[in-house]
Protein backbone atom coordinates (compact mmCIF):
# COMPACT_ATOMS: atom_id res chain seq x y z
CA UNK A 1 0.00 0.00 0.00
CA UNK A 2 1.30 3.34 -1.00
CA UNK A 3 2.14 5.92 1.37
CA UNK A 4 0.38 9.33 0.18
CA UNK A 5 2.05 12.50 0.55
CA UNK A 6 0.58 15.45 2.44
CA UNK A 7 -0.93 17.42 -0.28
CA UNK A 8 -2.73 14.07 -1.90
CA UNK A 9 -4.61 13.06 2.00
CA UNK A 10 -5.01 17.10 2.08
CA UNK A 11 -6.31 16.99 -2.20
CA UNK A 12 -9.09 13.97 -0.62
CA UNK A 13 -9.73 15.70 2.45
CA UNK A 14 -11.01 19.37 0.84
CA UNK A 15 -13.15 16.75 -2.31
CA UNK A 16 -14.33 15.13 1.27
CA UNK A 17 -15.46 18.40 2.85
CA UNK A 18 -16.77 20.03 0.00
CA UNK A 19 -19.22 17.07 -0.61
CA UNK A 20 -20.41 16.99 3.26
CA UNK A 21 -20.60 21.01 2.63
CA UNK A 22 -22.60 20.68 -0.02
CA UNK A 23 -25.15 17.79 0.82
CA UNK A 24 -25.52 19.69 4.40
CA UNK A 25 -26.27 22.55 2.92
CA UNK A 26 -29.13 21.03 1.01
CA UNK A 27 -30.33 19.54 3.61
CA UNK A 28 -30.76 22.91 5.65
CA UNK A 29 -32.59 24.14 2.83
CA UNK A 30 -35.17 21.36 2.45
CA UNK A 31 -35.19 21.35 6.19
CA UNK A 32 -36.42 25.61 6.82
CA UNK A 33 -38.88 24.48 3.71
CA UNK A 34 -40.16 21.83 6.01
CA UNK A 35 -40.31 24.37 8.90
CA UNK A 36 -42.45 26.02 6.83
CA UNK A 37 -45.03 23.31 6.15
CA UNK A 38 -43.12 22.27 2.86
CA UNK A 39 -43.69 18.06 2.39
CA UNK A 40 -40.37 15.80 2.66
CA UNK A 41 -41.92 12.78 1.27
CA UNK A 42 -41.23 10.76 4.32
CA UNK A 43 -41.40 6.60 3.44
CA UNK A 44 -40.15 3.76 5.49
CA UNK A 45 -37.49 1.42 3.86
CA UNK A 46 -37.45 -0.68 6.38
CA UNK A 47 -39.05 -1.57 10.09
CA UNK A 48 -38.82 2.12 12.00
CA UNK A 49 -36.46 3.17 9.64
CA UNK A 50 -37.73 6.11 7.71
CA UNK A 51 -36.15 8.10 5.03
CA UNK A 52 -37.02 11.26 3.51
CA UNK A 53 -35.83 14.07 0.28
CA UNK A 54 -33.71 15.21 2.14
CA UNK A 55 -31.66 11.94 2.94
CA UNK A 56 -31.41 10.85 -0.87
CA UNK A 57 -30.57 14.75 -2.46
CA UNK A 58 -28.29 14.67 -0.16
CA UNK A 59 -26.70 11.29 -1.21
CA UNK A 60 -27.08 11.91 -4.83
CA UNK A 61 -25.28 14.91 -4.24
CA UNK A 62 -21.73 13.30 -2.63
CA UNK A 63 -22.24 10.61 -5.18
CA UNK A 64 -21.91 12.53 -7.75
CA UNK A 65 -19.08 14.98 -6.55
CA UNK A 66 -17.31 11.68 -5.19
CA UNK A 67 -17.62 10.14 -8.54
CA UNK A 68 -16.77 12.73 -10.66
CA UNK A 69 -13.47 13.24 -8.95
CA UNK A 70 -12.11 9.84 -8.45
CA UNK A 71 -14.12 7.57 -10.28
CA UNK A 72 -11.73 4.76 -9.28
CA UNK A 73 -12.91 4.66 -5.57
CA UNK A 74 -15.71 2.67 -4.30
CA UNK A 75 -18.66 4.45 -2.78
CA UNK A 76 -20.85 2.62 0.32
CA UNK A 77 -23.66 4.43 1.53
CA UNK A 78 -26.73 4.22 3.89
CA UNK A 79 -29.44 4.71 1.17
CA UNK A 80 -28.05 1.82 -1.16
CA UNK A 81 -27.79 -1.34 0.13
CA UNK A 82 -26.25 -2.58 -3.47
CA UNK A 83 -22.77 -0.42 -2.00
CA UNK A 84 -22.71 -2.76 1.32
CA UNK A 85 -20.76 -5.16 -0.16
CA UNK A 86 -17.73 -2.58 -1.51
CA UNK A 87 -15.49 -2.80 2.10
CA UNK A 88 -12.86 -4.74 0.21
CA UNK A 89 -11.90 -2.08 -2.30
CA UNK A 90 -9.05 0.30 -1.60
CA UNK A 91 -10.39 3.39 -1.39
CA UNK A 92 -13.72 3.44 0.02
CA UNK A 93 -16.23 6.58 0.87
CA UNK A 94 -18.43 5.25 3.14
CA UNK A 95 -21.22 8.19 3.65
CA UNK A 96 -24.32 8.67 6.04
CA UNK A 97 -26.01 11.19 4.35
CA UNK A 98 -28.62 12.29 7.13
CA UNK A 99 -27.59 10.58 10.27
CA UNK A 100 -30.81 11.24 12.57
CA UNK A 101 -33.41 10.79 9.91
CA UNK A 102 -35.94 10.74 12.59
CA UNK A 103 -35.03 13.66 14.07
CA UNK A 104 -35.13 15.82 11.20
CA UNK A 105 -38.63 14.55 10.70
CA UNK A 106 -39.41 15.71 14.40
CA UNK A 107 -37.51 18.87 13.59
CA UNK A 108 -35.24 19.12 16.49
CA UNK A 109 -31.98 19.96 14.73
CA UNK A 110 -30.29 17.08 15.76
CA UNK A 111 -28.46 15.90 12.58
CA UNK A 112 -25.36 15.15 10.86
CA UNK A 113 -24.32 14.18 7.17
CA UNK A 114 -21.20 11.92 7.64
CA UNK A 115 -18.32 11.20 5.00
CA UNK A 116 -15.20 8.83 5.83
CA UNK A 117 -12.47 7.74 3.33
CA UNK A 118 -10.63 4.64 4.28
CA UNK A 119 -7.77 3.01 2.53
CA UNK A 120 -7.36 -0.63 3.04
CA UNK A 121 -9.91 -0.82 5.68
CA UNK A 122 -8.14 1.84 7.63
CA UNK A 123 -10.37 5.27 7.89
CA UNK A 124 -8.24 8.11 6.73
CA UNK A 125 -10.39 11.20 6.06
CA UNK A 126 -13.17 11.98 7.88
CA UNK A 127 -15.66 14.92 8.00
CA UNK A 128 -19.11 15.85 9.80
CA UNK A 129 -21.21 18.50 9.45
CA UNK A 130 -24.21 19.75 11.49
CA UNK A 131 -26.70 21.45 8.78
CA UNK A 132 -29.08 23.21 11.67
CA UNK A 133 -26.09 25.42 12.85
CA UNK A 134 -23.10 24.45 10.29
CA UNK A 135 -20.63 22.96 12.45
CA UNK A 136 -18.12 21.16 10.71
CA UNK A 137 -15.38 18.91 12.42
CA UNK A 138 -13.02 16.99 10.10
CA UNK A 139 -9.88 15.18 10.10
CA UNK A 140 -7.40 13.50 7.83
CA UNK A 141 -5.07 10.94 9.42
CA UNK A 142 -1.46 11.82 10.66
CA UNK A 143 -2.56 15.80 10.72
CA UNK A 144 -4.88 16.52 13.21
CA UNK A 145 -8.40 17.50 14.07
CA UNK A 146 -10.39 20.66 13.31
CA UNK A 147 -13.37 22.52 13.91
CA UNK A 148 -15.54 25.07 11.71
CA UNK A 149 -18.64 26.85 10.81
CA UNK A 150 -19.99 27.15 7.28
CA UNK A 151 -20.70 30.53 7.78
CA UNK A 152 -17.14 31.52 8.54
CA UNK A 153 -15.88 30.00 5.42
CA UNK A 154 -12.68 28.64 5.64
CA UNK A 155 -11.50 29.58 9.12
CA UNK A 156 -10.83 26.62 11.46
CA UNK A 157 -9.50 25.82 14.74
CA UNK A 158 -7.61 23.08 15.79
CA UNK A 159 -10.27 20.21 17.77
CA UNK A 160 -8.86 18.15 20.96
CA UNK A 161 -11.00 16.11 23.21
CA UNK A 162 -10.76 16.89 26.60
CA UNK A 163 -8.04 14.82 27.65
CA UNK A 164 -8.63 14.94 31.76
CA UNK A 165 -12.50 14.95 32.18
CA UNK A 166 -13.42 15.03 35.82
CA UNK A 167 -14.29 11.48 36.97
CA UNK A 168 -16.44 12.02 39.49
CA UNK A 169 -18.75 14.33 37.00
CA UNK A 170 -18.83 12.27 33.92
CA UNK A 171 -21.34 13.55 31.60
CA UNK A 172 -22.43 10.52 29.26
CA UNK A 173 -24.01 11.27 25.72
CA UNK A 174 -27.22 9.11 25.55
CA UNK A 175 -29.41 8.24 22.60
CA UNK A 176 -33.03 10.36 22.75
CA UNK A 177 -34.76 7.51 20.54
CA UNK A 178 -32.52 4.52 20.71
CA UNK A 179 -31.74 3.93 24.81
CA UNK A 180 -30.95 0.44 25.52
CA UNK A 181 -31.49 -0.67 28.99
CA UNK A 182 -27.71 -1.24 29.59
CA UNK A 183 -26.96 2.44 29.04
CA UNK A 184 -28.78 2.29 32.67
CA UNK A 185 -26.03 -0.49 33.58
CA UNK A 186 -23.39 1.59 32.37
CA UNK A 187 -24.41 4.63 33.81
CA UNK A 188 -24.14 2.85 37.69
CA UNK A 189 -20.87 1.21 36.91
CA UNK A 190 -19.57 4.81 36.33
CA UNK A 191 -21.62 6.69 38.47
CA UNK A 192 -21.95 8.88 35.58
CA UNK A 193 -23.73 12.20 37.07
CA UNK A 194 -25.07 14.12 33.74
CA UNK A 195 -26.64 12.38 30.85
CA UNK A 196 -27.33 14.67 27.60
CA UNK A 197 -29.59 13.53 25.42
CA UNK A 198 -28.90 13.25 21.58
CA UNK A 199 -30.48 12.29 18.35
CA UNK A 200 -27.88 10.97 15.89
CA UNK A 201 -25.15 8.69 16.43
CA UNK A 202 -22.86 10.78 14.51
CA UNK A 203 -24.53 14.32 16.85
CA UNK A 204 -23.33 12.07 19.73
CA UNK A 205 -20.08 10.95 18.40
CA UNK A 206 -19.33 14.74 17.78
CA UNK A 207 -20.34 15.81 21.09
CA UNK A 208 -17.35 14.26 22.90
CA UNK A 209 -14.73 15.05 20.14
CA UNK A 210 -16.36 18.89 20.53
CA UNK A 211 -16.11 19.04 24.26
CA UNK A 212 -19.90 19.01 24.65
CA UNK A 213 -19.80 15.21 26.60
CA UNK A 214 -16.90 12.92 27.62
CA UNK A 215 -17.91 9.73 26.71
CA UNK A 216 -20.60 8.24 24.37
CA UNK A 217 -21.31 4.49 24.52
CA UNK A 218 -23.88 2.93 22.07
CA UNK A 219 -24.09 -0.72 23.67
CA UNK A 220 -26.59 -2.25 21.46
CA UNK A 221 -26.36 -3.47 17.76
CA UNK A 222 -27.89 -1.13 15.30
CA UNK A 223 -25.12 1.11 13.55
CA UNK A 224 -23.14 0.71 10.96
CA UNK A 225 -19.72 1.35 8.86
CA UNK A 226 -21.43 4.82 7.95
CA UNK A 227 -21.75 5.48 11.43
CA UNK A 228 -18.38 5.61 12.76
CA UNK A 229 -15.89 5.34 9.85
CA UNK A 230 -15.95 9.36 9.82
CA UNK A 231 -15.66 9.93 13.36
CA UNK A 232 -13.67 7.41 13.80
CA UNK A 233 -10.08 9.44 12.68
CA UNK A 234 -11.74 12.63 13.68
CA UNK A 235 -11.80 11.32 17.20
CA UNK A 236 -8.55 9.93 17.09
CA UNK A 237 -6.69 12.74 16.12
CA UNK A 238 -8.36 14.98 18.19
CA UNK A 239 -6.62 12.78 20.72
CA UNK A 240 -9.53 10.57 21.85
CA UNK A 241 -10.66 7.07 20.74
CA UNK A 242 -13.69 5.25 18.71
CA UNK A 243 -13.85 1.24 19.42
CA UNK A 244 -15.97 -1.59 19.52
CA UNK A 245 -18.17 -1.97 22.81
CA UNK A 246 -15.81 -4.48 23.23
CA UNK A 247 -12.50 -2.37 23.14
CA UNK A 248 -11.33 -3.53 19.87
CA UNK A 249 -10.72 -1.29 16.84
CA UNK A 250 -13.74 -1.13 14.84
CA UNK A 251 -12.89 -3.08 11.14
CA UNK A 252 -13.50 -1.48 8.19
CA UNK A 253 -13.19 -4.56 6.35
CA UNK A 254 -15.55 -7.04 6.08
CA UNK A 255 -17.25 -10.45 4.80
CA UNK A 256 -19.71 -9.19 1.87
CA UNK A 257 -22.75 -7.15 2.98
CA UNK A 258 -21.93 -7.54 6.55
CA UNK A 259 -21.36 -3.57 7.53
CA UNK A 260 -23.14 -3.64 10.98
CA UNK A 261 -21.19 -2.86 13.99
CA UNK A 262 -22.25 -6.06 16.29
CA UNK A 263 -21.00 -4.84 19.67
CA UNK A 264 -22.08 -1.09 19.23
CA UNK A 265 -19.56 1.68 19.72
CA UNK A 266 -18.07 3.62 22.58
CA UNK A 267 -15.73 7.18 22.26
CA UNK A 268 -14.11 8.52 24.77
CA UNK A 269 -10.61 10.29 25.55
CA UNK A 270 -7.51 7.94 26.20
CA UNK A 271 -6.76 9.14 29.61
CA UNK A 272 -10.03 6.90 30.76
CA UNK A 273 -10.28 4.20 27.96
CA UNK A 274 -9.29 1.38 30.31
CA UNK A 275 -12.21 2.26 33.01
CA UNK A 276 -14.79 3.13 29.83
CA UNK A 277 -13.73 -0.53 28.04
CA UNK A 278 -14.11 -2.21 32.05
CA UNK A 279 -17.67 -1.47 31.66
CA UNK A 280 -18.68 -1.37 28.24
CA UNK A 281 -17.91 -5.56 28.58
CA UNK A 282 -19.03 -5.49 31.57
CA UNK A 283 -22.82 -4.31 30.25
CA UNK A 284 -21.92 -6.24 27.14
CA UNK A 285 -21.39 -9.87 29.15
CA UNK A 286 -18.08 -10.20 28.26
CA UNK A 287 -16.38 -10.06 31.37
Amino acid sequence: MRLLMKHELEYLLDVGRQAARLAAEKIKTIYEQYLSGGNIDIREKGKDDPVTAADMAANQIIKEKLKDIFPEHAILTEEEPATWYKTGYEWVWMIDPLDGTRDFIKANGEFVTMVGLTQRGEPTIGVVVEPATGLELYACKGFGAYKSWLSQGDTSSRVKIIDTPDIKNLRLAVSRSHRDPKTDKFIEMLSVQKEIPSGSVGRKLAMVINGEADIYVHPSRGTKLWDTCACDVIASEAGGVLLSGTGEPISYLRPSGDVENHYGLLVCPTSILDTVVWASRKVWGLN
